[in-house]
């Protein structure tokens, strides 16, 4: 069905009962002027927004709706998980066109909801708009953490150690095949290859792990590459980091692309971004006691330094000058 056949307003509505009743911080939800939420003593507030575009952010030769609706969700509780807090709801706001179908729109609200519901996030409102030429998606999610588990990326401590959640270089192996299978249409590979870049599960529980059981110094997810985003919490820390080569988990399913696309797996790893794993210091201590936790995988790959030593890759024996290289948006 065309949107002109539904309206705005029709559209809402179906909306509304599409994402039914929220959970219990909701008091008013979709249909009205404004959301309204109960708060709770003792938290502070973390609000965050992210924003996706058709042709920069996606295409949707590849992905399907419900798949960038989950992706587009995703970004958003990364940035939750970063701070060391909780989702309690978001708000959505589409540029759509005439290509876009109701159909397509509430798909695209099958993915957000379905990842929303893993993690009791609740979509609250939103809006709607005309955009001209390509679909555009920005959320904004509210979470929550308690006063003194906030986690930040300006604290990292000469001496710490780096540490990162799961494995590395699987979304950027995602895209890569998308991209190159454009250029060669016989092109196969497995869709699990693909996945984390479809699908990404922001590490919620990995988060609230670390905050409740350790003592963090600074933490940031990777959303532009482990390089990129090692560089702005340096740059925040006013610290140095050497990273060890040999110790960054690359992704088994990266290597498989990789070798596919005839491409380096561990270039993957170090630059790509949407990977939406946490990267984290700590003190070596607290390290020793978190690599001997089995819950959750996390891997040591390097320690802070001073900021005049700068950041550097230790890579076979030698110490090369790591770049901030990775995604960019401008």
């Amino acid at each position: 069905m065309k949107l002109s056949q539904k309206g705005e307003f029709g559209l809402i509505e179906l909306i509304r009962k599409k994402c039914g009743k929220p959970n219990q911080r909701v008091v008013l939800g979709i249909g009205d002027d404004a959301a309204i939420l109960k708060s709770k003593a003792g938290q502070l507030q973390i609000l965050t927004t992210d924003a996706l575009i058709e042709t920069i952010h996606f295409n949707l030769d590849y992905f399907t709706f419900f798949q960038l609706g989950w992706r587009a969700l995703a970004a958003n509780l990364s940035d939750i998980a970063a701070m060391g807090g909780k989702p309690v709801c978001a708000v959505v706001t589409l540029g759509l066109n005439d290509r876009i179908s109701v159909e397509n729109v509430l798909e695209l609200y099958d993915g957000m909801l379905a990842l929303g519901r893993k993690v009791n996030c609740s979509i609250a409102g939103g809006d709607t708009v005309r955009s001209p030429k390509f679909l555009m998606i920005s959320i904004s999610v509210l979470g929550e953490v308690e006063k003194g588990g906030v986690v930040t990326r300006s604290r990292a401590k000469i001496g710490d150690l780096i540490c990162v959640t799961r494995q590395l270089g699987e979304a950027q192996a995602g895209l890569e095949l998308f991209l190159e299978r454009r250029k060669r249409k016989g092109l196969g590979f497995s869709a699990e290859l693909t996945q984390k870049h479809l699908l990404p599960f922001p590490r919620l529980a990995e988060s609230e792990f670390l905050v409740k059981k350790f003592r963090l110094n600074s933490m940031i997810d990777i959303s532009d590459g482990l390089a990129s985003d090692l560089h702005h919490l340096c740059e925040k820390s006013k610290v140095g980091a050497l990273l060890y080569a040999d110790k960054i988990p690359v992704s088994p399913k990266a290597i498989q692309a990789a070798r596919i696309l005839g491409r380096d797996a561990f270039e993957f790893a170090l630059q790509g971004g949407e990977e939406y794993e946490l990267l984290f210091t700590m003190g070596k201590k607290e390290a020793i006691k978190l690599l001997k936790s089995s819950k959750f995988k996390f891997t040591l790959i390097g320690e802070v330094i001073s900021q005049k030593e700068g950041i550097w890759l230790l890579k076979s024996g030698r110490n090369l000058k790591l770049l901030p290289k990775g995604y960019t948006h401008f």
